[in-house]
């Protein structure tokens, strides 16, 4: 028996992944969706044949879909015959040669749905101009203020694709430049086809990252006319109402304050073209999976949808079969937890009670910028007071401190005026600035995602970075588990 079927009075206009979401809410399983023109007249429909996973589900299929309504359509079904199978054959055949003489050679692989994707090294991947890239000439010049003149990695792999409207997910280590990978072809597609409203939404899961996308963003929207916003939980909601009614064409968001946005009428999540969500993973450890499927229910068509994150564990690829159409995968060549080349790393195995000297010792032979991380709000607060009593100039930021101060702090240690700055795992991701020399864990993460988090604030655009983390005693059973993440330290 042909593994097919051939649906017939089918909307005109029907997308084909509403088509598959019908197909699937009606347990059909198939393979791929093949829409065509109606062959018997009807101008308003149009047919669709559905090639199956296996010949014996075809009785199953044809009953299940016989009389389904779709938008005031009665679907119709019948069974394909020989001469249909052997054009459907080459029909997919055509397809694919076509798609493999029009794919860049910097694009990523496609992955069908049933597949999840498998991390394959990249050896060598050559960095472009970004004007090899089909970037356009107003951000071109953006960039080229900046002093961005060719991609890194993952920008190189990314942005061909997602231009294209492709949905996405990229995987590179922290502080190889996943904002533009995303920031620029969000902004080359609302510039390339105009028009009103918030069009891109970018979600993220901390303040702290939320801003520092909107502040690169901006970096590449200067003279552009397009305008980008963020919101957040902390802030006032009511001035954030305000600065929603002025208008916005790119929305950056934490996943709470957007959802209590929507639920009070002040945003239209639907109305967004393009969406990204950033560190997924990230997401996924913060609990934030209800949220996400919450703002995915939201949209009536399906957004372009990109998930950028350092490491793809199980649970994502899971979510990349859910929310993703065809999705291209792209890698920059490390595998997952493998720390950066440039971050030299030590341990120091301690006690308790000589933590504190060992790590006064290690300051004292520092003179640039250190991140301190430690595990509890407490102990930031702690620590940052015991180094100031020691003439250490330290400030601090973590949860409980408002958001306003912890800008200030933030920026006061961008500026110079502060050496270290002692803080929880909330800076761990988004806290983007050059020239950390430093990252000390004076107390070891819960999980290796997070130290690889932490040591990326430093060595980042490709700069050197040392990251030094302290064991104690009664964690020598659990550092075996970060063994990848430690590379040769």
């Amino acid at each position: 028996m042909i593994p097919a079927i051939l649906l017939r009075n089918l909307p005109a206009s029907i997308p084909s992944f509403i088509l598959e979401k019908v197909l699937s809410a009606n347990h059909v399983p198939w393979q791929e969706v093949m829409i065509a023109p109606s062959n018997h007249g009807a101008e308003r429909n149009c047919e669709a044949y559905i090639i199956l996973k296996q010949p014996k589900a075809v009785s199953s299929a044809l009953h299940c879909m016989q009389g389904c309504e779709i938008s005031d359509c009665i679907v119709e079904t019948a069974e394909i015959d020989e001469a249909a199978w052997q054009w459907i054959q080459e029909e997919i055949e055509r397809k694919r040669i076509e798609k493999e003489s029009q794919k860049p050679a910097s694009e990523g692989r496609r992955l069908s749905k049933d597949i999840a994707p498998e991390l394959e090294v990249e050896d060598a991947i050559e960095c472009l101009p970004f004007a090899s890239l089909g970037v356009s000439d107003a951000v071109l010049q953006n960039l080229n203020r900046l002093g961005f003149k060719k991609a890194t990695p993952i920008q190189t792999l990314a942005i061909p694709p997602a231009v294209e409207g492709c949905d996405l997910i990229g995987r590179a280590q922290t502080g190889t430049g996943k904002t533009l990978a995303f920031g620029i072809p969000i902004v080359e597609r609302l510039l390339a086809n105009p028009g009103r409203g918030m069009r891109a939404l970018v979600v993220a899961p901390t303040r702290e990252l939320a801003i520092q996308i909107k502040e690169s963003i901006e970096e590449i929207l200067v003279d552009t006319g397009l305008k980008t916003m963020v919101v957040y939980g902390g802030d006032s909601i009511l001035d954030q109402m305000l600065e929603l009614r002025e208008g916005v064409d790119i929305l950056i968001a934490t996943p709470g304050r957007l959802l209590d946005l929507q639920s009070r009428g002040r945003v239209r999540i639907d109305s967004a073209e393009i969406f990204v969500l950033d560190e997924a993973d990230r997401m996924l450890d913060m609990g934030f999976m209800p949220q996400i499927s919450d703002i995915f229910r939201c949209f009536y068509e399906h957004p372009q949808t990109m998930l950028f994150s350092a490491t793809v564990p199980t649970e994502l690829r899971k979510l990349t079969g859910v929310n993703l159409q065809s999705p291209v995968f792209v890698n920059t060549g490390a595998p997952d937890l493998t720390p950066l080349d440039s971050v030299s790393q030590e341990v120091f195995y301690v006690s308790p009670e000589e933590k504190e000297q060992i790590l006064f010792d290690v300051l004292n032979q520092e003179t640039g910028p250190i991140i301190i991380f430690v595990r509890t709000k407490r102990s930031t607060e702690r620590l940052a007071h015991r180094l100031k009593a020691a003439g250490y100039s330290a400030t601090r930021i973590h949860g409980d401190i408002d958001q306003s101060k912890r800008l200030q702090a933030m920026d006061a240690f961008r500026e110079g005026k502060f050496q270290i700055l002692v803080a929880t795992d909330v800076a761990s991701r988004g806290l983007d600035i050059e020239g950390i020399a430093h990252v000390i864990n004076y107390d070891l993460p819960m999980a290796p995602e997070d130290h690889l988090h932490r040591i990326g604030r430093t060595a980042r655009a490709g700069a050197k970075g040392k990251a030094t983390t302290f064991v104690t005693h009664q964690e020598r059973r659990t550092i075996r588990h970060f063994k990848k993440v430690l590379g040769q330290s």
